[in-house]
Protein backbone atom coordinates (compact mmCIF):
# COMPACT_ATOMS: atom_id res chain seq x y z
CA UNK A 1 0.00 0.00 0.00
CA UNK A 2 1.40 3.27 -0.46
CA UNK A 3 0.48 6.90 1.50
CA UNK A 4 1.04 9.33 -0.59
CA UNK A 5 1.95 9.98 -4.31
CA UNK A 6 3.43 13.40 -5.76
CA UNK A 7 3.14 13.50 -9.35
CA UNK A 8 4.59 16.66 -11.77
CA UNK A 9 2.93 16.58 -14.97
CA UNK A 10 6.01 18.58 -16.94
CA UNK A 11 3.09 20.02 -18.94
CA UNK A 12 2.92 16.67 -20.68
CA UNK A 13 -0.65 15.25 -20.71
CA UNK A 14 -2.02 11.75 -20.50
CA UNK A 15 -2.32 11.71 -16.49
CA UNK A 16 -6.15 10.27 -16.19
CA UNK A 17 -8.16 9.01 -12.79
CA UNK A 18 -10.77 6.73 -12.06
CA UNK A 19 -14.04 8.01 -10.82
CA UNK A 20 -17.08 6.50 -8.80
CA UNK A 21 -18.75 4.98 -12.06
CA UNK A 22 -14.85 3.76 -12.71
CA UNK A 23 -14.82 5.62 -16.01
CA UNK A 24 -11.59 7.99 -16.38
CA UNK A 25 -11.04 11.28 -16.34
CA UNK A 26 -8.47 13.32 -17.81
CA UNK A 27 -6.23 15.60 -15.37
CA UNK A 28 -5.19 18.68 -17.35
CA UNK A 29 -1.34 19.46 -17.33
CA UNK A 30 -0.38 22.33 -15.29
CA UNK A 31 3.60 22.69 -15.89
CA UNK A 32 3.37 24.81 -12.33
CA UNK A 33 1.70 22.54 -9.98
CA UNK A 34 2.26 19.56 -8.24
CA UNK A 35 -0.96 16.50 -7.79
CA UNK A 36 -0.71 14.68 -4.74
CA UNK A 37 -2.74 11.47 -4.95
CA UNK A 38 -3.52 9.82 -1.77
CA UNK A 39 -2.91 6.25 -1.14
CA UNK A 40 -4.76 3.75 0.45
CA UNK A 41 -2.63 3.45 4.10
CA UNK A 42 -3.28 7.18 4.13
CA UNK A 43 -7.23 6.91 3.66
CA UNK A 44 -6.62 3.81 6.39
CA UNK A 45 -4.72 6.34 8.60
CA UNK A 46 -7.55 9.00 7.98
CA UNK A 47 -10.37 7.30 8.40
CA UNK A 48 -11.52 7.56 5.16
CA UNK A 49 -11.37 11.29 5.53
CA UNK A 50 -8.83 11.65 2.62
CA UNK A 51 -9.85 8.94 -0.50
CA UNK A 52 -7.75 7.16 -2.49
CA UNK A 53 -7.33 7.81 -6.04
CA UNK A 54 -6.62 4.83 -8.37
CA UNK A 55 -5.19 7.01 -11.48
CA UNK A 56 -2.65 5.75 -14.37
CA UNK A 57 -1.11 7.39 -17.28
CA UNK A 58 -1.24 6.58 -20.77
CA UNK A 59 1.58 6.93 -23.26
CA UNK A 60 1.92 9.66 -25.65
CA UNK A 61 3.93 8.99 -29.10
CA UNK A 62 4.21 12.12 -29.54
CA UNK A 63 6.01 13.43 -26.14
CA UNK A 64 8.08 11.87 -24.29
CA UNK A 65 7.72 11.25 -20.85
CA UNK A 66 9.84 10.55 -17.58
CA UNK A 67 8.38 9.21 -14.33
CA UNK A 68 10.33 8.30 -11.42
CA UNK A 69 9.00 7.13 -8.10
CA UNK A 70 10.37 6.26 -4.84
CA UNK A 71 8.76 3.73 -2.26
CA UNK A 72 9.49 4.24 1.03
CA UNK A 73 7.78 3.01 3.60
CA UNK A 74 7.97 1.61 7.32
CA UNK A 75 9.14 -1.74 8.71
CA UNK A 76 6.79 -4.45 7.34
CA UNK A 77 5.94 -5.55 11.07
CA UNK A 78 4.80 -1.93 11.26
CA UNK A 79 0.93 -1.12 12.28
CA UNK A 80 -1.08 0.35 10.18
CA UNK A 81 -5.04 1.95 11.57
CA UNK A 82 -6.52 5.06 11.97
CA UNK A 83 -4.87 7.58 13.86
CA UNK A 84 -6.32 7.96 17.00
CA UNK A 85 -6.21 11.93 16.68
CA UNK A 86 -8.03 11.96 13.88
CA UNK A 87 -11.10 9.76 15.11
CA UNK A 88 -13.39 11.49 17.58
CA UNK A 89 -14.10 9.10 20.34
CA UNK A 90 -17.63 8.53 19.37
CA UNK A 91 -16.83 7.52 15.79
CA UNK A 92 -15.84 3.76 14.85
CA UNK A 93 -13.19 2.81 13.06
CA UNK A 94 -14.10 2.50 9.68
CA UNK A 95 -10.78 0.03 9.06
CA UNK A 96 -9.10 -2.77 10.60
CA UNK A 97 -5.51 -2.72 11.60
CA UNK A 98 -2.69 -4.26 9.03
CA UNK A 99 0.74 -4.28 8.99
CA UNK A 100 2.51 -2.63 6.18
CA UNK A 101 3.33 -6.55 4.46
CA UNK A 102 0.01 -7.17 4.67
Amino acid sequence: PQIISLLRSNNTAGLQICVKDGGWVAVPPDHSSFFINVGDALQVMTNGRFKSVKHRVLADTRRSRVSMIYFGGPPLSEKIAPLPCLVPKQEDWLYKEFTWSQ
